[in-house]
């Protein structure tokens, strides 16, 4: 059975769960200017959650097939991105166009407070790496798991086939791919989410929406990065400094970490 159609009514679950919700955390929606608007607006939201946060775990039970790597094309990456950012613009459109920059936390800065901003997502970025690796390798402990290369690739065992792939990639290709999670995933999981159902809720469907590597140790640390971010945007009230951290976060995974593990013959 397609996946969708198993997460749709988890989605579906999960939406009206939060939105009935008396006590935060809930999902605060905003006007709009008709109640079909507001109907279609959380259609779309489950929707989403079904395909990028619901489906990713199901598939790990499905056992299903993968498209095989050699077939996969560059631009597929991008994919979800899109579904993301379309959703994002729809929603917007729906809710009668508001001011862009309240939409997604996007502050209006002079140019030497956004040089500051860009400066504190990228330190931001490299204390999430730092502290994800520590609450990684404490849980690799709890769990009895050899602290090792794979704990760097985010994983206690093989590095999976589809990381070996993209960190073959030229750099240019993965720099695209560092800058797209960056600006389309801190827009969706921070601006939009997390500005209306608060960080743990946020946080828990980005780790979710990253369970189709199928390691649970990777998904502690993407939770943890999460968190980070989450909290750094409860702080700052701006998205920016979330991206920069986010780019800065996978760049060191992108470029420097997984390339010397698959390097060194790990998995």
């Amino acid at each position: 059975m397609n996946l969708v159609l198993l997460a749709w009514p988890l989605a579906i679950a999960f939406t009206v769960a939060l939105v009935r919700r008396e006590r935060w955390p809930r999902l605060a929606i905003e006007s709009f200017p008709t109640p079909a608007r507001r109907a279609l607006a959380l259609s779309l939201l489950t929707l989403v959650l079904a395909i990028a946060c619901f489906a990713p775990p199901l598939s790990l039970e499905s056992g299903a097939p993968g498209e095989p790597l050699g077939e996969v094309r560059f631009g597929s990456l991008f994919l979800g991105h899109g579904l993301l950012a379309g959703f994002l613009l729809l929603w917007w459109v729906l809710a009668e166009r508001p001011d862009p920059r309240r939409f997604l936390s996007l502050r209006s800065l002079r140019r030497d407070e956004l040089g500051r901003e860009l400066q504190l997502g990228a330190a931001a970025g490299a204390a999430a790496w730092a502290v994800t690796m520590t609450v990684m390798a404490l849980a690799a402990t709890a769990a009895g798991i050899a602290a090792s290369e794979d704990l760097a690739a985010g994983a206690a065992g093989d590095v999976p086939e589809v990381v070996r792939w993209i960190v073959g990639l030229p750099l240019a290709q993965r720099f695209l791919l560092v800058v797209s999670a960056g600006v389309v995933e801190e827009a969706f999981f921070r601006a939009f989410l997390q500005a209306r159902s608060g960080i743990l809720v946020s946080s828990l469907l980005f780790a979710s929406s990253h369970a189709n590597y199928g390691l649970p140790l990777m998904l502690v640390g993407v939770f943890t990065v999460s968190v980070v971010l989450g909290w750094l945007f409860r702080v700052r009230g701006n998205i920016v400094p979330c991206m920069v951290a986010h780019a800065v976060f996978d760049g060191v995974q992108l470029f420097l970490i997984l390339p010397a593990v698959v390097g060194s013959g790990g998995g």
